[in-house]
């Protein structure tokens, strides 16, 4: 039972204590259907915007994947839901169960998910975001046991939300959507730094069967070497307990991203794993295709599943080089089966091309400074969604 009635964070003008609504009370909740994929006409022509319970996670919908026919609508239990209604994910193991979007365009949708039109007592963008923050909450409401139940138009009815007169319901839902819209093109800008990034090393690195890259800086001529990778590379197997470094495990690192994820440094104890140094590389081996790895610039002990490279050439290449589209195919040729790891066999016998020092150090600074970039606006992303987060805690009931 609630018994603050009023926000810790208000605008300036309102007060008195908020109210208590039952969702159902205040909205039509609706869900949605498949048309038979078998049947093509179903699908074909795309006449009607169809949303599949994925793509809850764009949050705002604009547009839909899919569409299906004018015929497929009427030979399924397909609704149309107005726009500006509420979507929330009705089932999922994974995060999908209980996520919520917002339609800005008419649309039907599938049956695992739930329209909720809001009434004019309560505001569609306000109640979007108390929904929003309340995820795990909704989980846990889900009919069935904890990971496989499913939220259902029953359970979603009885939500309760407590809420202001309808002109500060305005208010606080159009602050929010503004911080959203911001954090969107933070998004964007991230992925566009991620995308470049990605075009960059398909072009300035050597294609199978070919000696230059595409692309090159000024002042760079002539054909590469051709090296084995164990030929730039010394594998570091020297084990430590030191209880004055910090220690790194494998969820320490951002998967592709070549970053920490967590404040190591407290993280101090006694278990033994390989010493690293600045400049050394530490390569996830274990299930590669999450992309673990990491370029340290400190003194530290890798502890579990990870090569440790100390480089013969320069370090910033090298660790560009492991991030290119022909190692990562090597090192996914993976051992085992439950806990697939790389076979270092195969990964310290391949042959890729290798630059003069002096192109591999323009190359490595140019995709440091890149990687700065990336970090440093993936770091104002999370600065925005800590905000949003901390609002959200604070400016409703």
């Amino acid at each position: 039972m609630k018994n603050n009635l009023q926000p810790e964070i208000r605008f300036h003008g309102y007060e008195g204590n908020w109210e208590k609504y039952k969702l159902g009370e205040h909205s039509r909740i609706l869900t949605g259907g498949t048309p038979k994929t078998k049947i093509e006409e179903y699908w074909n022509p795309k006449d009607i915007p169809w949303m599949s319970s994925g793509e809850i996670n764009k949050k705002r919908l604009v547009d839909t994947d899919n569409y299906i026919s004018n015929l497929g609508f009427d030979n399924s239990s397909a609704r149309w839901v107005k726009e500006n209604s509420i979507l929330i994910a009705l089932a999922g193991q994974g995060k999908t169960r209980g996520t919520v979007a917002i339609n800005e365009i008419p649309l039907t949708t599938n049956q695992s998910i739930a329209a909720i039109e809001i009434n004019n007592i309560l505001n569609t963008e306000f109640v979007f975001q108390n929904l929003q923050m309340r995820y795990d909450e909704l989980r846990l409401m889900s009919s069935g046991d904890g990971t496989r139940g499913g939220l259902n138009k029953k359970i979603i009815s009885e939500i309760e939300i407590y809420s202001p007169k309808e002109e500060e319901q305005q208010k606080i839902g159009e602050f929010f959507k503004q911080l959203d819209n911001r954090i969107t093109l933070q998004q964007r800008h991230v992925e566009q730094l991620k995308q470049s990034k990605r075009g960059f090393l398909q072009k300035m690195f050597p294609k199978d069967g070919e000696s230059v890259p595409e692309v090159r800086f000024d002042g760079f001529s002539g054909e590469w070497y051709e090296k084995q990778f164990i030929s730039i590379i010394d594998r570091v197997s020297e084990k430590s307990a030191d209880n004055d470094l910090p220690r790194v495990e494998f969820e320490d690192i951002v998967s592709g991203e070549g970053r920490l994820n967590n404040n190591i440094y407290p993280k101090i104890d006694n278990r033994k794993g390989i010493l690293f140094k600045p400049e050394y590389i530490l390569y996830g081996k274990l299930r590669p295709y999450l992309k673990n790895w990491l370029l340290a610039d400190f003194k530290g002990i890798a502890l579990g599943d990870f090569w440790v490279f100390k480089t013969k050439n320069v370090a910033s290449f090298v660790y560009t080089l492991i991030q290119t589209g022909k190692f990562q195919a090597v090192a996914n040729l993976s051992t085992g089966t439950k806990m697939p790891r790389s076979d270092w066999n195969t990964v310290s016998k391949t042959i890729f091309m290798i630059p003069s020092i002096k192109e591999q150090q323009k190359i490595g600074e140019f995709f440091k400074q890149l990687d700065d970039l990336i970090a440093k606006n993936e770091r104002e992303l999370e600065l925005l969604q800590e905000t949003k987060k901390g609002f959200l805690q604070k400016m409703f009931v």
